[in-house]
C-alpha cells in the first residue's frame, strides 16, 4: 500500500506524550523561519534552471539578461524593480571558479550581487565601489583551494550555490537599446573559457586539474508547495549542498528531536500520530509568524518602515531574514539601495486601491541618492509577495528620472496614488495602484548616509476621500 506524505501514519510511541508534542511544535516553528529562506532560494532556483515550463529557463553558470524592464507579468522575484534591467546567473562553484567581468559603463548605475543560498550578499560589483571600471572577480566555492590570478580580485563564497543578480540602470526609453548592449558584454565564465581569451594569466589556475569538469547541469526535484513536511525535504537538501555555516550549528543541534540532518531526507514516518500534527502545527505557526511579523523590524514613522542595517547581511536574524525573503527576496544591502516600505497612511490605516491617496515632497526634500530613487506601486498577495499591476498607462514606479512631473509654485511635489486616472495635469504625477490591498516601495541607489543613518524621513501618505 503506498501512503502519502498527508497520510499519519501509526508510529513510534514516545516516552513523554505529554511533554514531546509541545516541543516539536515549537522546533516546527523555529526550523520553519530558519529554513524558509533556504527554500525560497531553492524554489527560485528550480524555477529558472529546472522547470521545464519555464520558456527563459537557462543554464546554470550563464547569465540570463532580461531584455525588458520589470512589469506585472514579471513574477519570478518578489517586489521587483521598473527601474534597472536584470541580469540573472545561477553559479555552482562545487567543481570549478567563475570569472565575473564587467565592461567600462561610465557614469550608469550598475550591481551585480553576489547573494549566497541564505540570502545573505557576501560581495558586490558595483559603480559605488568601482566606479566606471570594475576589476575583474574569481569566484569560488567554500572548499576551493589556491589564489586568483593577478590583478583579479578572489572571492570565496560561503555557498556552492550562489544567485548572481545584476542590475543596470536604464536612464529613460531611449536608453533600453544601449543597456542591452552593456549586458551582453558582461562575462561570466569558467577557467577553459578564460583560458582562451588569456592564457598567461590562468596558466596557473589550470594545474590543478588535469581534465576539465563536465558542465554543471541543474537536476534539483521540484518543489512541492501544497505539501507543508516539503520545506523539511528541501531545506535539508540544501543544506547538504555546502559545509553548514558555524555560526548555525548550535542552533542546528536544537532542532536533533525532528530528525533533520543536512543532505539526509526528512523521515515524517519515524513520529506518531500525534507527534506529526504537532510538527504540521508548528510549520503552519512559522509561515503565519513569518506573515505577521514585517512590521517588527526597523523604524516606522507616518506609515514609513525603515529597514534594519542587517538587511542583505542576516547574521543570525534568522526571522528578519525570512521576513525579507518573503517580501524581498534579493535586496542589496544599505550601503548599495535603502529600501523603505509603507502599509499604511497618515493615520495608520491599511492602504488599499478603494481610496485615493496624495504623496507630498517639499522644496528640497526628495529623497537624498547619489544614483537615483523611484517609488514603485505593488499589489499584495494573499501569501504577502508583492507585483506590479497592469495599469492603462504602463507606469510601476515613478522618481526623478519620471518625465513631465509636475512642481508646485513653492517647490513641492506631490504625487498622486490611486486607482482612477487623476484629473487633468494631475494625471502627469499619477502612480496607477491595485483596487485592493497595496504596498509603496521607495527605493535610493547609492543612498546619502542621511537616507542609510535614518535621518531623511519620508513625508506621510495622506488618505483624501
Amino acid at each position: 500500500m503506498s501512503l502519502g506524505r498527508r497520510t499519519l501514519l501509526a508510529g513510534p510511541a514516545s516516552a513523554h506524550a505529554q511533554e514531546t508534542p509541545p516541543m516539536l511544535r515549537d522546533l516546527a516553528r523555529r526550523a520553519t523561519i530558519y529554513l524558509f529562506p533556504l527554500y525560497e532560494m531553492y524554489r527560485t532556483r528550480w524555477q529558472a534552471t529546472v522547470n521545464d515550463a519555464n520558456p527563459f529557463r537557462q543554464k546554470l553558470n550563464r547569465f540570463f539578461h532580461v531584455p525588458v524592464l520589470a512589469d506585472h507579468r514579471t513574477r519570478l522575484v518578489t517586489t521587483p524593480n521598473n527601474d534597472t534591467l536584470y541580469s540573472i546567473a545561477w553559479l555552482d562553484l562545487s567543481v570549478e571558479p567563475l570569472f565575473l567581468t564587467v565592461p567600462p559603463v561610465g557614469d550608469l548605475y550598475y550591481s551585480y550581487a553576489f547573494i549566497d543560498l541564505f540570502t545573505d550578499n557576501f560581495a558586490c560589483v558595483s559603480h559605488r565601489l568601482y566606479g566606471g571600471k570594475p576589476p575583474p572577480y574569481m569566484i569560488v566555492g567554500p572548499n576551493w583551494k589556491g589564489d586568483a590570478p593577478s590583478e583579479v580580485k578572489l572571492v570565496r563564497a560561503p555557498t556552492n550555490s550562489v544567485w548572481l543578480l545584476g542590475r543596470i540602470l536604464v536612464d529613460g526609453p531611449e536608453e533600453l537599446d544601449r543597456v542591452r548592449i552593456l549586458q551582453a558584454r558582461v562575462l561570466l565564465e569558467t577557467p577553459d573559457m578564460r583560458n582562451e581569451r588569456c592564457i598567461l594569466e590562468t596558466r596557473e589556475l589550470m594545474r590543478q586539474r588535469t581534465v576539465a569538469p563536465p558542465e554543471p547541469v541543474a537536476d534539483w526535484p521540484a518543489p512541492n508547495r501544497a505539501d507543508p513536511f516539503d520545506l523539511f525535504d528541501v531545506g535539508m537538501r540544501a543544506l547538504g549542498e555546502s559545509p553548514v555555516p558555524e555560526r548555525d550549528r548550535a542552533f542546528l543541534e536544537q532542532l536533533v528531536p525532528l530528525r533533520l540532518r543536512p543532505g539526509r531526507k526528512f523521515d515524517l514516518r519515524a513520529f506518531t500520530d500525534t507527534e506529526r500534527h504537532a510538527i504540521q502545527a508548528g510549520i503552519e505557526q512559522g509561515h503565519a509568524e513569518i506573515r505577521s511579523s514585517g512590521g517588527r523590524f526597523g523604524k516606522t514613522v507616518d506609515g514609513w518602515t525603515y529597514g534594519e542595517r542587517n538587511l542583505g547581511n542576516f547574521g543570525t536574524d534568522y526571522l528578519y531574514r525570512a521576513v525579507v525573503a518573503l517580501g524581498g527576496l534579493g535586496a542589496l544591502e544599505p550601503a548599495e539601495a535603502v529600501y523603505i516600505s509603507c502599509h499604511t497612511d497618515s493615520d495608520g490605516r491599511s492602504l488599499d486601491g478603494g481610496h485615493r491617496y496624495e504623496l507630498t515632497f517639499p522644496a528640497g526634500g526628495l529623497p537624498p541618492a547619489r544614483a537615483f530613487w523611484s517609488l514603485a506601486m505593488y499589489e499584495i498577495t494573499p501569501e504577502g509577495r508583492a507585483f506590479f499591476i497592469d495599469n492603462p498607462i504602463g507606469r510601476y514606479a515613478i522618481g526623478d528620472r519620471t518625465c513631465d512631473l509636475q512642481t508646485a509654485p513653492d517647490g513641492s511635489i506631490t504625487l498622486y496614488l490611486q486607482h482612477g486616472r487623476p484629473e487633468g495635469h494631475r494625471a502627469a504625477n499619477w502612480l496607477p495602484a491595485p483596487a485592493g490591498r497595496m504596498r509603496l516601495v521607495l527605493r535610493a541607489y547609492e543612498p546619502e548616509e542621511s537616507l542609510i543613518e535614518g535621518r531623511y524621513r519620508v513625508p506621510a501618505v495622506r488618505r483624501v476621500d
